[in-house]
């Protein structure tokens, strides 16, 4: 028989290094707040190690590593907890940060965008979500939260896919990108998504960028079965799209959903259908007028030289 080898010590925490180690202050810069211990960093594939179950929610996004310093504030009642979830692009990361967007919370003024709760800070950075925890005197916690993101680059704007659904009714801040089932369909992950009231009418909209039309075809073709199933089906709306449907169920709601190009776009709500009739005819204009906007800009584009054979993205 041969002894089980013994297993390779792994490497502690507090030996990997990450670009977000820069963003924690160190030697009371941020005022009261003192690093109580060396900063640890957990790279995305052994977050487990320190968030459990949770870690699989950051992992969908793609995240690369998680930066974590403590501090105290000089008493046993101040006290600070920073993370810093790093992503590959600006995009996961505001998906990383927008899964916290429930229950009541208040928004606060540190860009890209951030909000607080209960003994809690949120902010999304550029490839960034830092997430702050602790209990403070006056705003000092805040103080903490805004000298960390100070330090970090920012993003250029929200997510793209965001200037396909309406303004007007947009619950301010409510957008969120989901890399997980939206309605509990696998078919709606990776999509844009927003709250809209109107007149008091609470309804969802969200718009998923599949990679072709095809893909797009079948998946509004599989959300038209969960109502051909669970529901039933009205008469589709006029012009609205490459193809659409309009559904109703007792426990999905009303929807309105179309297709143009790759793009699959929907309205849920259970009150006005008018509402997402008015919702999704807006998306649709938007997603037209963003589409003839690219068609004008290519006709423009001088015409490449004969002994040029690249793409024309190639070229510019």
């Amino acid at each position: 028989m041969h002894a089980a080898p013994t297993p390779a010590p792994e490497e502690p925490f507090t030996s990997i290094d990450s670009p977000s180690l820069q963003f924690l202050p160190r030697q009371q810069e941020a005022g009261i707040w003192k690093l109580e211990e060396a900063p640890i960093v957990v790279p995305g594939d052994r977050l487990d190690r320190y968030l459990g179950v949770d870690a699989l929610k950051y992992q969908r996004y793609g995240i690369l590593d998680t930066t974590v310093g403590k501090y105290g504030g000089g008493d046993p009642s101040t006290f600070a907890t920073v993370e810093i979830y790093r992503f590959p692009d600006f995009v996961k990361a505001f998906g990383g940060y927008s899964m916290h967007k429930n229950g009541p919370y208040q928004i606060l003024p540190i860009a890209n965008e951030s909000f607080s709760k209960l003994r809690s800070i949120n902010i999304w950075r550029g490839p960034f979500y830092v997430h702050i925890t602790g209990a403070s005197h006056g705003d000092a916690l805040f103080r903490l939260a805004s000298f960390v993101a100070e330090r970090m680059p920012t993003a250029p704007g929200r997510p793209a896919a965001f200037g396909f659904l309406p303004e007007q009714g947009r619950v301010p801040n409510s957008e969120r990108y989901s890399a997980e089932p939206v309605l509990g369909q696998p078919y709606l992950a990776n999509a844009f998504l927003a709250t809209y009231n109107i007149d008091g009418d609470a309804i969802e909209g969200l718009v998923l960028p599949a990679p072709n039309k095809e893909t797009a075809a079948r998946i509004l073709d599989a959300y038209r079965a969960l109502y051909v199933r669970n529901g039933k089906l009205l008469d589709p709306i006029p012009n609205l799209g490459e193809d659409n449907f309009t559904g109703e169920d007792r426990y999905l709601g009303r929807t309105i959903a179309f297709r143009i190009d790759r793009f699959v776009v929907a309205f849920n709500g259970f009150r006005d259908r008018q509402h997402l009739i008015d919702l999704s005819t807006a998306a649709n204009q938007r997603i037209l007028g963003t589409i003839r906007k690219q068609l004008v800009n290519a006709d423009r584009e001088p015409e490449p030289m004969a002994t040029d054979e690249r793409p024309a993205w190639m070229r510019r």
